[in-house]
């Protein structure tokens, strides 16, 4: 049996930063701060997603987490221990945003490599390979040399990678990638799985109506620093619209109705005002002087994409 399924640790947060730092020094003096005090807490058990534009910090900050960068100041730590533990390592499986592999491996070659860099016998190694190949539909082709893989294949056989030996925390960059519809849904319905088994899941991804539907826990991340953090239903409440029915209107009354901030859209022969709600008073006051005759009106959440737009801005 591997560390990883024998090894006792505290009952602390698989994941948690203080004030964590990166500078990195450019030529000619200049320096780039990609962490700038992040701070995250990543409850047991849970799919937490991790979202953030290009440039955030998001890479540098899974780096850290897996030891291969050292921050400049601040501290990650892991199931309460440092980052460079060993016997933390052996908790840990890791897929990168693009992962590679030798070519000319089969996927059970290459896992059963894995499970045996993780301390299993050769045994144990064949078997683990064989149980993560299963897990994510893989077992028909455990024997084909990479290289004639598609790329979603190869995705997948990333998945199973990180899954080899039970690790109780995933570290996921983009796990969907390169997936058809099928594949996506499987791989959703098996970090369900995972979670409900005791796995935590930490996941970075830019779809974001997955992550919507997924993860538990949502920090948003900007500049190296969390601007929210939350349920997705917490950070969608955080704003609702304001949607508002009326007739045909004349595109003069269209430009005067623009200083609200609004979005105007005609379906049916409705024009639909969408605003936030805190601008009703103002939107009303104009719809009355222009005598807009108002058919319906409605209140919308903004979807997790509207609010990551939002705080990304």
């Amino acid at each position: 049996m591997s560390d990883n399924q024998t090894l006792e640790m505290p009952l602390t947060s698989p994941i948690r930063t203080e004030d964590l730092t990166k500078v990195y020094r450019l030529p000619r003096g200049r320096v780039k701060k990609a962490l700038n005090s992040l701070n995250i807490d990543v409850p047991d058990a849970a799919i937490f997603g991790f979202l953030g534009p290009n440039g955030a910090g998001k890479t540098t900050t899974i780096k850290i987490l897996l030891d291969f960068l050292r921050p400049t100041s601040g501290r990650a730590i892991l199931f309460g221990k440092p980052t460079d533990d060993y016997k933390v390592r052996n908790l840990i499986g890791y897929l990168p945003e693009q992962p590679y592999f030798h070519p000319f491996l089969k996927p059970l070659e290459l896992l059963s490599a894995h499970a045996a860099l993780a301390g299993m016998d050769p045994t144990q190694a064949e078997s683990a390979a064989m149980a993560a190949l299963e897990k994510v539909g893989m077992v028909e082709y455990a024997q084909i040399p990479i290289r004639k893989l598609s790329k979603g294949l190869t995705q997948l056989i990333g998945i199973a990678q990180a899954l080899v030996g039970h690790p109780r925390l995933l570290i996921l960059d983009e796990p969907t990638s390169g997936l058809d519809p099928i594949g996506r849904r499987r791989i959703r319905d098996l970090l369900v799985q995972l979670r409900n088994e005791g796995c935590t899941i930490f996941l970075s991804s830019h779809l974001l109506s997955e992550v919507e539907n997924l993860c538990d826990v949502v920090a948003v991340i900007k500049n190296g620093s969390v601007v929210t953090c939350g349920t997705p239903d917490q950070i969608r409440s955080a704003n609702t619209y304001l949607k508002v029915y009326t007739g045909p209107i004349t595109s003069e009354d269209r430009n005067r109705l623009q200083f609200l901030s609004l979005h105007i859209d005609q379906q049916a022969g409705h024009t639909i005002f969408k605003t936030e709600l805190k601008n009703a008073y103002e939107l009303f006051r104009a719809m009355e002087q222009l005598n807009l005759q108002i058919a319906r009106v409605e209140t919308e959440r903004e979807s997790l994409e509207e609010a990551f737009l939002r705080l990304a801005a």
